[in-house]
């Protein structure tokens, strides 16, 4: 670097090669003194190239923190070039949008500019003031502080509270307001652990591992990282509640309150303005390891199906363990509820709750012909962040299930056992949907043949009789009535379900275990949702040898010419039953 004239030069370098720290030194130097460099370095290439490892890990991306510049993981698309203008950029960094809000305390704008980059910063905050972050926190008016009393509705409120989140998300040491709703703070202070230990041993990729601790708001936590096996790239998540509320048209809480940080290094600090379980993600790699030492925790309490010592452990966790969230772990699913949603359940309750929604998880994938990987989560929300539940993992659902005083208590297993869950049994569906066998349109059809199967096998409740089936026979016999038009069909999710039902009254759930165990060995290249359609049809109607194409017809499918044709030689099924005798001159090829 000694070499290098400053003024006047131009350094180019690929940014993928190692340089020691003293070469960085020189290299800000350099720039600081009037130098240029040209780096073409790509940080989503760097990551594919060294799995392991993290962008804490990428050197040049380090160097970048420390001038300003932050690099992503991340690439952005456009189908043309951008061409350059001196004003493209309003702001230069997030400094100059801090002295901007100062004139324009309350410009939303201005202040999910800077939420949004310091949540992205995460601990390289360049330049900025941390009281002057925190100013903007206790400034804050109850307008723009969301909870499920006073929602922000109002857009200009929303951004400027999204703003605030994100400086939140950045600040250590400080507890968000208006959380004793939700996800909730303590009354009085817990009880702090300062040195505990904890061995996670990974059996899927990707998934969450709750060490047993919550982590109270405002606390800064520190990770230790004792030893490792297998792969590296684990990561340390504040809270469960992982749903992103953005896109949202009201905000019932802060939309962003679960924090994730990578575990690079020996030690790493952390802390939530929100607080939340403490859980260890595990890397892409199966079969990984991890130990830590942790301080400054709280002992919240937990259960797992699969620990023999759980009857023991649990009578003293329910009463001892401070913890404000808590994670009730079967086989293959995994429950984060409030404590006081479950202190009050034996051991003897929860195993009896989670062996049920375990036999669901192993019935959906026994239909699939699949096994289970990772275990499901179902996370309890204030605020979803779509719809009344959603799929995904984890799995969301809106908080009026964690009330033990009703039927739809996540954990009341008389109900469970009596009328199933259908809202749950169709969000895990959702995570077993292929596309290969699901067009476009069909997405909320689909997904609910694993809710009929597990009904009928869990809860011997038949797919035929129902009550979410029943409750549709009307629209359906209006909809056949008019000619079942295929638009109709596709609108109404409970029309387009009859047909599915219809193929499992006839031919059972083995016709459909062979059928989707074929798809699950060919994988078909299916580009278009006709040709899912035939697929489907000719599939079906060879695994249980009769030409389906009436019954499709009957409900006004599309079937292509070639697929009529090659289902000629089978012989058709007669189907009758209260809907196709609405209309029976339509059941023909």
């Amino acid at each position: 670097m000694g070499s290098v004239k400053e003024k006047g030069t131009i350094l180019v370098w690929n940014g993928h090669n190692f340089k020691s720290d003293a070469f960085m030194d020189d290299l800000r130097t350099f720039l600081e003194g009037g130098g240029a460099l040209v780096c073409g370095v790509a940080p989503w290439n760097w990551l594919y190239f060294n799995k392991d490892k993290s962008l804490s890990d990428f050197t040049t991306g380090r160097f970048c923190d420390s001038i300003g510049i932050k690099v992503t993981g991340n690439l952005a698309g456009c189908d043309d070039p951008i061409p350059f203008k001196p004003d493209l950029i309003k702001f230069k960094n997030v400094t100059n949008v801090v002295q901007a809000l100062a004139s324009e305390p309350n410009n939303g704008e201005y202040l999910a500019i800077i939420g949004s980059t310091i949540k992205e910063l995460g601990d390289t905050l360049p330049d900025l003031s941390i009281e002057t972050l925190q100013n903007m926190v206790l400034n804050a008016g109850n307008d723009v502080i969301p909870t499920k009393a006073s929602p922000i509705k109002d857009k200009s409120l929303r951004q400027q509270s999204m703003g605030l989140c994100g400086i939140l998300c950045g600040l250590s040491d400080t507890k968000a307001p208006g959380i004793k709703e939700f996800p909730g703070d303590f009354d009085d202070s817990p009880s702090i652990e300062t040195d505990v230990t904890v061995n996670i041993q990974s059996k899927a990729a990707n998934e969450w591992y709750c060490t047993g601790y919550y982590v109270p708001a405002g606390t800064t936590i520190q990770i230790v990282i004792s030893e490792q096996t297998g792969v590296s790239g684990w990561s340390a998540r504040i809270g469960c509640h992982s749903d992103d509320l953005a896109s949202c048209n009201e905000l019932r809480r802060w939309h962003c309150i679960s924090i994730c940080k990578p575990l690079s290094g020996t030690t790493v600090q952390m802390s939530s303005a929100f607080g939340g379980l403490l859980f260890l993600e595990s890397s892409t790699g199966e079969s990984n390891s991890i130990s830590v030492r942790l301080q400054n925790v709280v002992l919240t309490p937990t259960y797992d199906l699969m620990d023999s010592d759980r009857v023991e452990r649990w009578e003293d966790l329910r009463v001892r363990a401070q913890g404000l969230w808590t994670d009730i772990a079967g086989q293959y699913i995994v429950f984060n509820l409030p404590s006081q949603s479950v202190r009050h359940l034996d051991s003897a309750e929860l195993d009896r709750a989670l062996r049920f929604y375990d036999s669901v998880v192993v019935a959906h994938h026994e239909l699939r012909g699949t096994t289970p990987g990772r275990r499901e989560r179902i996370v309890s929300d204030e605020q979803p962040s779509a719809g009344y539940m959603h799929s995904g993992y984890p799995v969301v659902t809106h908080l009026d299930v964690i009330d033990p005083k009703a039927d739809y208590f996540l954990l009341n297993n008389d109900y469970l056992e009596k009328d199933g869950y259908w809202g749950i049994f169709h969000e895990l569906g959702h995570n077993m949907q292929r596309y290969w066998w699901t067009f476009s349109f069909a997405g909320e059809v689909t997904v609910n043949i694993f809710s009929l199967h597990a009904m009928d096998v869990i809860c011997k409740i038949q797919p035929w009789i129902h009550p979410w089936l029943t409750d549709k026979i009307e629209k359906a016999k209006q909809s056949i009535q008019k000619g079942t038009p295929f638009d109709e069909w596709k609108a109404s999710a409970g029309v387009g379900l009859f047909i599915y039902a219809q193929l499992a009254r006839e031919f059972g759930w083995d016709s459909y275990k062979a059928i989707f165990r074929q798809y699950e060995e060919t994988k078909p290249n299916l580009n278009s949702d006709q040709e899912k359609i035939d697929h489907w049809i000719t599939t079906f109607s060879r695994q249980v040898g009769f030409n389906l194409v009436p019954l499709f017809k009957f409900w006004d499918f599309p079937v292509s010419q070639s697929t009529i044709d090659g289902l000629g030689s089978l012989p058709i099924r007669q189907i009758s039953d209260e809907l196709i005798q609405v209309a029976p001159e339509r059941y023909h090829v």
